[in-house]
C-alpha cells in the first residue's frame, strides 16, 4: 500500500500511547493537524479564536479557515510563552465586550509547554475549548506528563516537519481523548468522505458517501513508515537536543550583553530551538550587523518569527499594527535562533559561543 494501509494505524496507536492519549491521526503538515483540530469544534463566521502573537502564521491562519475571527494574546518576556495572567485578564476584558473566544490555541514555544493546567482552568470557567499548538514540543513534557496526553486539552497537535523532534519528511499529529471529536476529525481528513460501517445508506460493501465537508489531509505510508522509525528515537532525540543546550545554558548565560529563554524545568523541555536575545544598544551593533558577524564566521542564525500581527495581511484584515503586543514585538527586535540539531556536537556550540563572545565583547 503507498496510503492509507496498514502502516497508518499502527504507528497512530503506537504515538498515542507513547504520549498517553486515547486517539491519535496522522496527517499530511502540523497545519492540517490545527486545522482538522479547530473546524472540528465547530468554529464559524460569528466565533473568535486566540492564539499567541510569537509564533509561526499557521497557528492563526487555522482560526481564520473555520471563518472565524483571529486575536492574539501577548508572551511572557521571560519565557516567550502565553501565560495564565495574560489570558485571565483579557477574558475578563472579553467576557464584559461579550465577545469570549470558542477556541484557544496556546503554543508551546520553542518547546517549552505553557502552563497548561491554570490554562484549561481558566477555559473551563468561560466554557472554551483548548487546542494545544505543540507542533514544536513533540517529547516535552508538563510536570512530569508527556506533551500529548490532552488531560489538559481537547486536542494537542504536532509537526512532522524536518526540522521537529523527529520526522516523517512532512506531515502532522492530532491527538485526543475525545472519541466524538476523533470521529469528526478522521472524517476531515479524507474528504469528508465516509466508508465502511460508518456509512449511513448499507447499500453493499463498496459504498462510499460524503457526509460533510472535508479536505485530502492524508498522509502516505512511506511517511509514516519513516515517522515509526523516528518515533523509536524519540527521546534519544531530544536527550541530545536537552545536552546541547544545556552546554549552550552553561556558556552563554553570564554573558551580560545576551539573555537566554527561562526554563523552569529543563528536563520538560523539548528543546525544538535556543533562543538567545541580543542588547544590541549595548553591544553598539544593530541586529544586521550582529547577524553578518555570525555569517563571516560561518555560523548561520535564524529568526523565528514575526509577530503574526505585523504581517501585512493580518493588519490589512483585522488592523493589527505595531505596539498592539509589545512583547512579542520586544522578543522579535532582540531574538536568535542559534544552531540546535542531533547532528550538532558539544565542539560545535563551544565554537559558537566562542564566537558569541567576540562578537558581543
Amino acid at each position: 500500500m503507498i496510503s492509507q494501509g496498514e502502516v497508518l494505524p499502527d504507528f497512530e496507536r503506537k504515538v498515542a500511547e507513547f504520549c498517553g492519549a486515547k486517539y491519535c491521526l496522522a496527517v499530511n503538515s502540523g497545519t492540517s493537524a490545527l486545522h482538522i483540530a479547530t473546524k472540528s469544534l465547530g468554529l464559524n463566521n460569528n466565533d473568535y479564536g486566540w492564539t499567541s502573537a510569537m509564533s509561526f502564521v499557521a497557528s492563526a491562519n487555522v482560526i481564520r479557515y473555520t471563518g472565524a475571527s483571529v486575536d492574539f494574546l501577548d508572551i511572557s518576556p521571560k519565557t516567550f510563552n502565553i501565560t495564565p495572567e495574560i489570558l485571565s485578564a483579557k477574558l475578563e476584558k472579553a467576557a464584559s465586550q461579550k465577545r469570549l473566544p470558542r477556541v484557544i490555541i496556546p503554543v508551546h514555544f520553542a518547546g517549552q509547554s505553557c502552563e497548561m493546567s491554570e490554562i484549561a482552568a481558566l477555559a473551563a470557567r468561560y466554557d472554551i475549548a483548548i487546542i494545544e499548538d505543540a507542533c514544536q514540543a513533540m517529547g516535552g513534557s508538563f510536570n512530569g506528563n508527556r506533551v500529548g496526553d490532552c488531560r489538559f486539552s481537547n486536542a494537542v497537535c504536532f509537526s512532522l516537519h524536518p526540522v521537529k523532534s523527529i520526522t516523517s519528511g512532512e506531515g502532522g499529529l492530532v491527538l485526543t481523548n475525545d472519541r466524538d471529536l476523533f470521529e469528526k476529525m478522521a472524517l476531515l481528513r479524507t474528504h469528508g468522505v465516509a466508508r465502511g460501517a460508518n456509512v449511513m445508506q448499507d447499500v453493499g460493501p463498496w459504498h462510499t458517501e460524503m457526509q460533510t465537508d472535508g479536505y485530502n489531509y492524508r498522509i502516505t505510508e512511506f511517511q509514516c513508515a519513516l515517522g515509526r522509525s523516528q518515533l523509536k528515537r524519540l527521546e534519544e532525540f531530544v536527550a541530545k537536543r536537552q545536552r546541547l543546550a544545556t552546554h549552550y545554558r552553561h556558556r552563554l548565560e553570564n554573558i551580560p550583553q545576551i539573555r537566554l529563554q527561562q526554563v523552569d524545568r529543563p528536563e520538560d523541555h523539548a528543546w525544538h530551538m535556543m533562543l538567545v536575545l541580543f542588547d544590541f544598544e549595548a553591544i553598539g551593533k544593530s541586529k544586521k550587523e550582529v547577524h553578518a558577524d555570525f555569517r563571516e564566521r560561518g555560523v548561520n542564525l535564524n529568526m523565528h518569527y514575526y509577530p503574526i500581527h505585523l504581517n501585512p495581511f493580518y493588519q490589512d484584515l483585522y488592523g493589527f499594527s505595531e505596539g498592539d503586543f509589545p512583547e512579542a514585538e520586544k522578543y522579535w527586535r532582540s531574538a536568535f535562533t542559534f544552531p540546535l540539531h542531533v547532528e550538532l556536537e558539544e565542539t560545535d556550540v563551544d565554537y559558537i559561543c566562542d564566537c558569541v563572545e567576540e562578537i558581543v565583547t
